[in-house]
């Protein structure tokens, strides 16, 4: 039913997406929220604690940047 190229098609999304998947979840599940814990008890003020405040934000930007740039 389906040829050769098809199936070594499938099988590369396939592979892309699980990695994906992979990707996010690690991201999501560990990365921001260890990046806030020691965000927050690092003791920071002023300027330097709300530039440092940015830095899950911009974990997510690059995440999203790693969704896009795969597809």
């Amino acid at each position: 039913m389906f040829s050769q190229n098809d199936r070594g098609f499938k099988a590369q999304v396939t592979k892309q997406f699980i990695g994906l998947m992979v990707v996010i979840i690690i991201g999501v599940a560990a990365v921001i929220p260890v990046v806030v814990n020691i965000t927050d008890s690092a003791g920071l003020t002023g300027t330097t604690k709300t530039l440092v405040d940015l830095l899950p934000l911009l974990v997510g930007i690059a995440l999203i940047l790693v969704v896009v740039s795969v597809y």
